[in-house]
């Protein structure tokens, strides 16, 4: 696989990625993906609410994670993107700051979407899920299983 045209790699090279998605979630969907990463080994999640409030799942202690890498003929291993906890903290804390900075001041004090913001601003988690079988899954497993877990919350 030639990746040229995506900045790196080179001619006889292989491009690896896990499965990962980040997103803000409701507590209610919190609980499912929780329930959907317990029962997958090779999955973890990293979740943490606007308060702090921390949850990890199927996660050891430390541990930057590879999300995509590259192996390719006379090189070292290229590894262009990364997951760290820490980072994804110090992110959370500017991604829910957002909410407040940038959407809140689009509506009116008090309206129905100024409190709708403010509520999921107070209430959801910014989640982050690896799947780390990369070897044998490519990526649609992963995908699956959240839509699933999307489709039953009412």
């Amino acid at each position: 696989i030639e990746v040229r045209r995506f900045g790196w790699g080179g001619k006889g090279g292989r491009v690896y990625q896990r499965g990962y998605f980040e997103c803000f979630v409701s507590p209610d969907k919190t609980n499912r993906l929780t329930s959907m990463v317990t029962k997958h080994p090779s999955r973890i999640m990293y979740a943490v609410n606007n308060a702090g409030q921390e949850l990890r799942v199927g996660v050891e202690e430390g541990g930057v994670t590879a999300l995509t890498w590259g192996v390719f003929p006379n090189r070292e291993i290229l590894q262009p993107t990364i997951f760290d906890p820490d980072a994804f903290l110090v992110w959370a804390e500017e991604a829910f700051s957002l909410w407040s900075t940038m959407w809140l001041s689009l509506y009116d004090f008090g309206s129905e979407s100024y409190e709708l913001i403010e509520k999921m601003k107070d209430t959801y988690y910014l989640v982050a899920i690896i799947d780390n079988d990369y070897y044998t899954n490519d990526g649609f497993l992963l995908l699956d299983a959240l839509l699933e877990v999307g489709g039953k919350c009412s």
